[in-house]
């Protein structure tokens, strides 16, 4: 998150507060010009307390910064790398006779590794000349390939959606396009900075605008590699790089747009120049964006920066226009909330709302202590300690709701290679609608929103086309809607298969709304893309609370605007039929549901005969298609006649775990009575915290000591965000644990079940059966899995 300047009304700018506001890059990025040595506290105590410590000295170079090899001549890379032995030679004649041991010697970067003393470390802090800094050489685990699982975009990379054939664009302090995690991303590129009022411009051709390659080259002082940061959390590629992880969108293109400017010391507060952003350069990039729509599919504009705080919307920014301009075409502006630690408010422009504001979690689900939050507020996403490309060359690790926002970014792309024409409207309701729910519980807190999850959002837009009903009046399917009229723009037919079952943003595009009020029938139509044999339709009419809807229930009732009487029909080829049971006379549901016996029809319609208020209002229309794939069919209860499922919470079941992911993963739903898994990722199940890392286990213990005859063990379904009920002959290929021993306590040892040794498993449901035992405990120990998480939906034992 960069910051906004507080005089809004004269030098309207926004600042990159990089240390301020927490977006902090780790050992790698380039330190801030200073003539000392910076050493880590941290560094000094270590050495202090334990006589050596590992440490990565950088050398001050001659030409001031490291550049990346592949950037340099031939003569070029042999200067620098004498630049750096003549540092190295200086550096370690100066360490002689201290206690030091050298680790690693590099030819081609200008570090150092060491094991150093207290004498050693006093040394290399008195040598400014030849030393910039010294940091602790410390343990990291890539992030990276933490939170882009996290969010299930991996998983979503696994049913072809990774943002092929989108783009995102990148409004930021530039983009270094010959990263190897870029490599051949950054498809367009354009700046726009000023020299005015202090202001010096940063466009590379020395102009205030500048298109075309090249244009969003990164400038070289400090935190200019922001945007390089950004960008490859959206859509960098591993694959070029030499890593195992890439960005969320890894097959999306990039547009890259410089909009900051330069500003002297005595306006930035410190001793160094900074940079900052006018906003009418920021309008003037969002401006190139929109200009682009027809030439590129693109699907989502990044802005991490921002400033001030506002408890409000802050709708009178004049980015709003612009804003608006790229939602009304199917383009998210997607903004950083801010740093400042607020539980109540956002920094501008991100507090706009026809903007995509997101705030920033850890990884495991915890609010990140410096974002922001608020009612208004649209989304979480990881921001904590994320791996991505810097300018230059290399990875950083950084922090901040600028790291967060990319990763809805790049969400965004993946959706729209999905469903293309889905709106903005519809794409933040399957974000908001299936991602984990995330409390902001600091004081004086209670924000309560989605983290996003990608995976379980494609499957709204995009259901899968097996292993499950298929909408086909979706419009991602291919559904077409239209209608005998409209009131206005403002309610279009298009809304009634966009996805969105709640009518969100109603009088904006959340739902249809006839033109003649008390004139009947009126109609709406859905006509499929082919022929289709559906058993079941659904059609959701308007809330009484429209301005602030929730996701709607089978008993919820309306009092002010449904529709009260309608037919709901399809084509049979020569004339309209009513479904069996499609005849609907004083209903008072938001959600009607109509199912019957198979029909074959290429469209449907519902005509409306009567409302509360004369006008007609339809929020969606769903057709359920079975030809994808039917669910199977309930088992039969196999469990022995008189016998209790003695684990279950309800008859005193206490579940414990080895570790759990996070809240969203709780162990106590091994034992809640749900064999399917219902809202996995928001406590439908349990997830271990060490992926790869066996054993894990679960234990429930009995209220007592209990006769039992059986477990079952229940573990994910392949299409977990739409669970069926487990059959004993329901597999699994993707997420489910195949290796484990069904376990009980003999009151000294825990000891395996006969018959509960598994190896290679693939069934989602595992029965074991075995003569009594007498015990007050089982438990599952899980030692192999198909992607190295545990996971188990339920854990059962049956006895009396």
């Amino acid at each position: 998150m960069l910051s906004r300047s507080r005089n809004r009304l004269s030098h309207v700018s926004l600042v990159i507060a990089l240390l301020l506001l927490g977006v902090t890059p780790s050992v790698n990025a380039a330190p801030p010009p200073s003539a000392a040595v910076i050493v880590d506290a941290r560094v000094h105590d270590r050495a202090l307390r334990e006589g050596l410590v590992r440490v990565i000295a950088e050398f001050r170079l001659s030409s001031g910064r490291h550049t990346p090899e592949g950037e340099l001549s031939a003569a070029g890379i042999a200067a620098q790398r004498n630049d750096i032995a003549s540092a190295r030679t200086q550096v370690l004649a100066r360490l002689a006779g201290r206690a030091h041991r050298v680790v690693h010697q590099y030819e081609t970067v200008p570090l150092l590794a060491l094991e150093v003393g207290a004498d050693a470390l006093s040394e290399l802090e008195a040598s400014p000349a030849w030393i910039t800094r010294v940091v602790e050489d410390m343990l990291n685990q890539p992030t990276l390939p933490d939170s882009v699982p996290l969010i299930g975009a991996s998983t979503a990379w696994t049913r072809g959606f990774d943002g092929t054939g989108t783009m995102v664009a990148i409004l930021d302090t530039g983009v270094d396009s010959a990263h190897a995690f870029l490599t051949g991303k950054v498809v367009e590129e354009a700046c726009y900075s000023s020299t005015s009022s202090g202001s010096t411009t940063l466009c590379p051709n020395g102009s205030t605008q500048q298109l075309g390659a090249g244009a969003a080259a990164p400038c070289a002082l400090s935190g200019c590699w922001h945007g390089t940061h950004v960008a490859g959390i959206a859509a960098g590629n591993g694959a070029n790089a030499g890593v195992t992880f890439s960005g969320v969108a890894k097959g999306a293109q990039i547009m890259a747009v410089q909009v900051f400017s330069q500003f002297p010391a005595s306006q930035c507060g410190g001793t160094a120049p900074c940079i900052q952003a006018w906003t009418s350069d920021i309008i003037a990039g969002l401006e190139r964006v929109y200009a682009l729509r027809t030439v590129y599919k693109l699907a989502s504009a990044n802005l991490s920066l921002g400033g001030g705080t506002f408890t409000s919307p802050c709708d009178s920014d004049p980015t709003k226009p612009v804003i608006d301009n790229l939602r009304s075409v199917g383009i998210a502006t997607v903004i950083a909330a801010g740093n400042n630690g607020l539980v109540n408010g956002l920094s501008a422009p991100g507090c706009i709302s026809s903007a995509i504001s997101v705030g920033a979690t850890t990884k495991t689900d915890a609010i990140a202590s410096f974002t922001n939050a608020a009612s208004f507020m649209s989304l979480f996403a990881p921001g904590v300690s994320i791996e991505s490309s810097y300018a230059g060359g290399g990875f950083v690790f950084a922090s901040g709701t600028s790291m967060a926002a990319p990763h809805v970014t790049g969400a965004w792309a993946i959706l729209k290679q999905a469903a293309s024409n889905a709106t903005v409207d519809a794409i933040l309701s399957a974000f908001q609608t299936t991602g984990v729910a995330i409390t902001d519980t600091r004081t004086g807190g209670s924000v309560a929103k989605p983290r996003l999850r990608v995976d379980q959002a494609l499957s709204v837009v995009a259901p899968p086309t097996s292993g499950g009903p298929l909408n086909v009046a979706l419009q991602s399917n291919g559904g077409v809607a239209t209608a005998s009229s409209t009131y206005s723009d403002r309610f279009p037919v298009s809304a009634v298969n966009d996805g969105d079952r709640k009518g969100m943003n109603w009088g904006a595009g959340g739902g249809w709304n006839d033109s003649s009020p008390s004139m009947f029938p009126d109609w709406v139509q859905v006509t499929f893309n082919g022929t289709k044999s559906i058993t079941e339709i659904d059609v959701f009419t308007l809330q009484d609370t429209y301005w602030s809807p929730v996701d709607p229930t089978a008993s919820m009732t309306f009092s002010a605007y449904g529709i009260t009487d309608f037919n709901v029909q399809y084509w049979t080829g020569t004339a309209w039929a009513t479904v069996p049971g499609g005849s609907i006379a004083g209903n008072r549901q938001v959600w009607t549901r109509i199912t019957f016996p198979a029909v074959t029809t290429n469209q449907i319609r519902v005509v409306v005969n009567g409302t509360r208020d004369g006008y007609s209002r339809i929020v969606e229309i769903e057709a359920w298609s079975a030809t994808s794939g039917a669910p199977p069919p309930a088992p039969t209860p196999t469990p022995t006649p008189g016998t209790v499922n003695v684990a279950a919470h309800t008859n005193g079941g206490v579940a414990t775990a080895s570790s759990t992911y996070s809240a969203a993963f709780p162990v106590t739903a091994v034992n809640d009575g749900d064999r399917r898994g219902i809202n996995w990722g928001a406590g439908g199940g349990w997830n271990d915290a060490t992926p790869s890392a066996f054993p894990d286990w679960v234990q429930v213990a009995f209220s007592g000591s209990k006769t039992i005859t059986e477990v079952d063990v229940f573990t994910l379904q392949d299409t977990y965000w739409s669970p069926f009920d487990p059959t004993p002959t329901m597999t699994f290929t993707a997420y489910g644990i195949t290796n484990f021993d069904i376990q009980y306590w003999t009151g000294t040892t825990w000891t395996t079940v006969p018959g509960g040794s598994i190896s290679g498993n693939r069934n989602v449901w595992t029965r074991v059966t075995f003569p009594a035992i007498t015990t007050d405990r089982v438990r599952v120990v899980v030692s192999g899995t198909l992607d190295g998480y545990s996971r188990i939906v339920e854990l059962e034992a049956w006895g009396n």
